[in-house]
């Protein structure tokens, strides 16, 4: 069996995983999907983390002057950096529906090991 490496999401890299998409996410997304797992009054902080040390491009919606979501310009260099970071596996094809897709044989069946019990002899002296 392959070893995974598990891997801990810092509060800016989750933000991240939510924008992948490309598509514009409402600052209401990002509270109701990770609103018990970051701090949502540094959520600047963290769009601004995305921009500076992942180098990513985000275009900020507002409603009059009121942040009303953002939206990830650069998805494949996103992607690109997730992959590299161990965050996001986008290497795999497609999903299997049934096992035959995999293509997968038996197992040969292994014979029942050999055990061997030991007494000890005490000497009499």
């Amino acid at each position: 069996m392959a070893k995974v490496k598990t891997v801990r999401l810092n509060h800016t890299q989750k933000v991240l995983t939510v924008m992948i998409s490309g598509k514009v996410v409402t600052t209401e997304e990002i509270e109701s999907l990770l609103g018990d797992q970051i701090q949502m009054y540094k959520l600047s902080t963290y769009m601004w983390a995305i921009k500076t040390k992942m180098r990513g491009t985000i275009k900020v919606v507002k409603d009059g002057r009121k942040v009303a979501g953002y939206q990830l310009m650069n998805v494949d260099e996103m992607k690109q950096y997730m992959r590299r970071a161990g965050i996001h596996n986008t290497t795999a094809e497609k999903p299997v529906a049934k096992l035959q897709e995999l293509e997968a044989s038996e197992l040969p069946k292994v014979e029942e090991p050999v055990t061997m019990t030991v007494t000890k002899i005490e000497e009499s002296v």
